[in-house]
């Protein structure tokens, strides 16, 4: 007996499944063990990008991201001199609405970024810190390897959080 219409699509659904997997781009990665420091390298295809999967790899050590849901907005604003130091402004920025305004996040939206560095304007979308999806306190993000890439394929950053 030859499979079902209903077997075929199951199939299908899977298979495709499976492309979507094997083509999606690695948004970011934990690196090197350290005692008093979490490490990541967070990548993307363009500037937005970056900044918004270094967000999402900040509140994967702050929170159960993935429990976070989106009852706020909060629009944020940073400047920066360059690149490097609108991304260390970025990531620092966030860490403090943690701690002043109770609010953990797990959606970033880039609405304005100057491509000199000197300018970021983002929506962050979350909820009230609650103990129960609380991770790890991070204390700030520190020069420690931090370096900021460009490459063909896009840009890539990689940050030391102190915990």
């Amino acid at each position: 007996m030859g499979p079902t219409c209903s077997d075929n699509n199951i199939f299908i659904y899977r298979y495709s499944q499976l492309l979507l997997r094997l083509v999606e781009v690695k948004k970011f990665e934990f690196i090197e063990n350290l005692k008093s420091d979490v490490m990541f390298k967070a990548y993307g295809k363009s500037l937005e990008e970056l900044f918004v999967n270094a967000a999402l790899a900040l509140f994967s050590v702050i929170c159960q991201i993935d429990k976070i849901e989106h009852q706020k907005v909060k629009v944020v604003e940073v400047k920066g001199n360059d690149l490097e130091d609108l991304m260390f402004n970025w990531l620092q920025k966030l860490i403090g609405i943690v701690d002043t305004d109770d609010l953990f996040f797990s959606r970033f939206e880039i609405l304005t970024m100057e491509e000199d560095g000197t300018y970021l304007k983002a929506r962050c979308h979350g909820e009230p810190v609650t103990p129960e999806k609380g991770e790890t306190v991070v204390k700030g993000v520190t020069y420690y390897k931090y370096e900021f890439k460009k490459a063909k394929e896009g840009y890539s950053i990689r940050v030391s959080l102190d915990i």
